[in-house]
């Protein structure tokens, strides 16, 4: 996890109102979590953290993932 992943994904929390305190703390727990579901599942770390990054940008909006829709209704 280098400085500049943690500074990327810190920015997209803090655009979505987190305090940049916040940010970076979650942003280092996202990164990690990606780290550890890539390797349980044998994919990329890029992979898991866009997955991850696309469900908390839904969460904080309120809305449910597109794939997570269908299920729902």
């Amino acid at each position: 996890m280098s400085d500049e992943e943690i500074e990327q994904v810190a920015g997209i929390f803090q655009n979505l109102g987190a305090e940049k305190e916040k940010a970076v703390t979650m942003a280092k727990q996202l990164i990690r979590r990606a780290e550890q579901m890539a390797e349980e599942k044998q994919t990329s770390k890029i992979t898991q953290l866009q997955a991850l990054l696309e469900t908390a940008i839904c969460g904080a909006q309120g809305a449910l993932k597109p794939d997570k829709k269908a299920v729902s209704e």
